[in-house]
């Protein structure tokens, strides 16, 4: 799994699923305090079935300026009626988190996600905590 600031750069590329049909394009990226890592894109798609999906993302693989994640497109859009979706400004409450780890089959424990756009002093001392990192004065 690539750094922060290398995640961070990942909006407005373009995700793929594991047979290289495309997914949608990253809108923003989540930090996961369960794992400690980048963990989930929100993807913005067109077409049909239009809106945005949360993608776990610690299996993505950077291929040139793309992404692919290890997910079938089908399960990707099934996501839309069966998992929780969020919009970009929106925020993900505990209930439907957990219902989000369930869909793609993985632990979850309780933390939340973090955005990792959050530059506000306080959201970063948040982050700190999460991560077990003393505050930076």
């Amino acid at each position: 799994m690539p750094a922060f600031d290398v995640a961070r750069r990942w909006k407005g590329r373009v995700v793929l699923d594991r047979t290289g049909d495309k997914l949608g394009s990253v809108l923003d990226v989540f930090y996961d305090a369960e794992n400690d890592e980048p963990g989930w894109v929100l993807l913005g798609t067109a077409g049909s079935d239009s809106g945005t999906r949360l993608v776990p993302v610690a299996e993505a693989v950077e291929h040139g300026n793309e992404l692919r994640v290890p997910y079938d497109r089908a399960f990707v859009e099934a996501a839309v009626e069966a998992a929780p979706g969020m919009d970009p400004a929106g925020r993900l409450w505990p209930q439907e988190e957990a219902e989000l780890y369930a869909y793609h089959g993985l632990d979850y424990t309780g933390a939340s996600l973090v955005d990792l756009d959050e530059e506000d002093e306080d959201d970063a001392a948040v982050v700190a905590q999460i991560r077990g990192l003393p505050p930076q004065l």
